[in-house]
């Protein structure tokens, strides 16, 4: 088996979930050892369908860090300090309980700490506590977005840099008391507006209304009607899929090329509750 993209896979199967992205994955137990060929056509779905999930798995903390290792180093949040597990910083807990967001809202369209030097890979979510038909997590292909843009708009945005700041999410954060406070946000770091894909050589777009805070040269108010098109484009319907949460799910998705979005369409009293690891990423060129 040569790995191309379109091949068939001999040791999991490949499901897609639709035609921007997403394919469930089965065939596969996590909490056991993976053979080495496993991890690989696992690897090789990523690539080609950016988010990947999981059902039915029961996974330890221990057991959700090794497997987020298997794509690098499992990296604790730089700036949340709400809710943890102890023993095992690298596990972020996504919670609302009694009308508490702990560690805030996310329905907000963006990709994960695009603040840092070097952002994450990806993530992983695995579901501990959910109603089902509530509270669902939506994808953006944003390599698909930005391939059906106008040669124009990529001719233009192509040699951009952006800035990123934490900024948002501090004062996002800060706004619930029942967070622990971030004192102190690293300052602010430029990346690609479009980067290429370390692993597919894709070119994808590389900002997100949470972190992006201007373009680089321009004052916030020049960059703003660039920016909002950007984001209005890439979460157009045909490049998203929405995700409908089980408890066990394990979902992966690729944070150097989608956005995310939690819809927030329960009342006070659902318990929905999401163990996060992050894969360590490299900076964008």
């Amino acid at each position: 088996m040569d790995g191309a993209p379109g091949t068939s896979y001999q040791h999991i199967t490949v499901r897609k979930l639709c035609g921007a992205l997403g394919a469930e994955i089965g065939g596969v137990d996590l909490d056991k050892e993976l053979a080495p060929a496993v991890v690989d056509e696992i690897k090789r779905a990523f690539n080609e369908n950016l988010v990947i999930c999981f059902r039915g798995q029961d996974l330890s903390p221990a057991k959700q860090i090794a497997f987020t290792r298997i794509f690098g180093p499992c990296e604790q949040h730089p700036l949340y300090r709400s809710a943890q597990i102890d023993g095992h910083p690298e596990i972020l807990v996504l919670e609302h309980k009694a009308g508490q967001f702990v560690n805030g809202r996310n329905d907000i369209w963006h990709a994960d700490v695009t603040f840092a030097e070097a952002p994450p890979l990806g993530s992983i979510l695995h579901c501990r506590a959910i109603e089902e038909g509530f509270g669902d997590t939506m994808f953006a292909n944003l390599c698909l977005a930005y391939d059906t843009l106008s040669a124009g708009m990529k001719q233009m945005i192509d040699p951009l840099q952006a800035e990123h700041s934490a900024r948002i999410l501090q004062e996002r954060n800060n706004a619930a008391d029942y967070n622990v406070p971030v004192k102190e946000i690293p300052p602010p770091v430029n990346h690609p507006v479009v980067r290429i894909h370390p692993d597919t050589g894709r070119k994808t777009l590389f900002v997100n209304s949470a972190y992006t805070e201007r373009l680089a040269g321009m004052t916030a108010a020049e960059s703003r009607p660039i920016l909002d098109y950007l984001y209005a484009w890439g979460t157009r319907q045909e490049f998203v899929y929405r995700h409908r949460w089980r408890v066990g799910d394990v979902v992966m998705f690729d944070n150097r090329c989608c956005w995310h979005y939690v819809v927030i369409d329960y009342g006070p009293d659902m318990h929905r509750r999401m163990h996060r690891t992050t894969a360590r990423g490299d900076r964008p060129v």
